[in-house]
């Protein structure tokens, strides 16, 4: 039972690697391109361009091609490899992005007049 719920969470995170991939990865900005560039001549190519863009249309998607997989092939080795390497990816990207901006510094302000009161009040 266990191992079905530690399966389910990688495939979890291998949609949100897979959604990240085709949504905002440079990797895949040629065929973004590519669809945009056709995306003002016909219906389907405006559609497609749109979920190539939108990463919540693109995850339901993406979720429903892994559900897919998840439920074909389970129980393979190999599937179980991939979801895992691609939920490591994911928290690989997000562990960078968190070190690569911190949070700014509180300046830290003291007001004088309420820590002369404050000191005041402990005494008595």
């Amino acid at each position: 039972m266990a191992h079905q719920i530690i399966l389910a969470l990688l495939t979890l995170g291998a949609i949100a690697r897979l959604t990240r991939l085709v949504v905002n990865d440079t990797i895949t900005a040629p065929a973004r391109d590519a669809v945009d560039r056709r995306a003002p001549k016909s219906r389907p190519w405006r559609w497609l361009s749109e979920l190539l863009h939108c990463p919540w249309c693109a995850s339901i998607w993406i979720a429903a091609a892994t559900a897919t997989a998840h439920w074909a092939w389970h129980d393979t080795t190999l599937f179980r490899y991939v979801v895992a390497a691609l939920t490591a990816s994911h928290v690989v990207a997000l562990a960078a992005a968190w070190l690569d901006s911190p949070p700014t510094p509180r300046q830290l302000v003291i007001d004088p007049v309420a820590l002369d009161l404050a000191v005041r009040d402990r005494r008595r």
